[in-house]
């Protein structure tokens, strides 16, 4: 049973680690700053400092976190579905659920690119990993590919779904969802093998 101290740290970490990532969506890596992240969390740097030691670091606590729900939605579908299907269901489950932006399978890809860009030195080294799961989950509903074609798989299914809903998400609030799925079947339907 987890106490309730240990039930706030894990919310303070988990507030952090989420305004991080809705920093870098909303003004790129340039404002991803501590202050900026302290500011939007409604804690002090030195709280920040007691749970991450970089900007960078918050990033990939969100990235990792939300690959390990996305990996459970996923692996939750029947077997039997294709790799597009599945993706294409799980997103279309977010639109429904009134899920933000920031929790969308393409933004991974873009928080991704960011850390990449922050810590080039080190860029395989932390994505990869982080996307790791995901490949692994995927590979079950894919036969033949190789770990190369199974990542550029994974990136174009990004792309695509990105591109449709950064066209949902332009349109007035309230946002119709069947809409939002009418576009990530376009997207879906220009990749899908003929």
């Amino acid at each position: 049973m987890t106490s309730l101290r240990e039930s706030k740290k894990a919310a303070t970490r988990s507030a952090l680690a989420r305004a991080a990532a809705e920093l870098v969506l909303r003004d790129g890596a340039e404002g991803l700053t501590v202050p900026a992240i302290t500011a939007a969390a409604g804690v002090s740097p030195r709280t920040f400092h007691n749970y991450f030691a970089s900007r960078e670091e918050a990033l990939v606590d969100f990235i990792t976190g939300r690959v390990a729900e996305l990996v459970v939605d996923f692996e939750s579908l029947p077997a039997e579905l294709d790799l597009l299907t599945a993706v294409e269901r799980i997103v279309s489950q977010n639109l429904r659920t009134g899920d933000l932006e920031l929790d969308s399978f393409p933004t991974l890809f873009k928080l991704c690119e960011v850390v990449e860009s922050l810590a080039p030195q080190h860029s395989a080294c932390v994505t990869q990993p982080i996307l790791d799961p995901m490949i692994v989950s995927f590979r079950e509903r894919t036969e033949g590919l190789s770990d190369f074609q199974l990542s550029t798989l994974v990136r174009i299914i990004a792309a695509a779904i990105g591109s449709a809903l950064e066209w949902h998400y332009r349109s007035p609030e309230p946002r119709d969802p069947v809409e939002g799925e009418k576009l990530l079947r376009e997207a879906v339907e220009l990749i899908r093998p003929v």
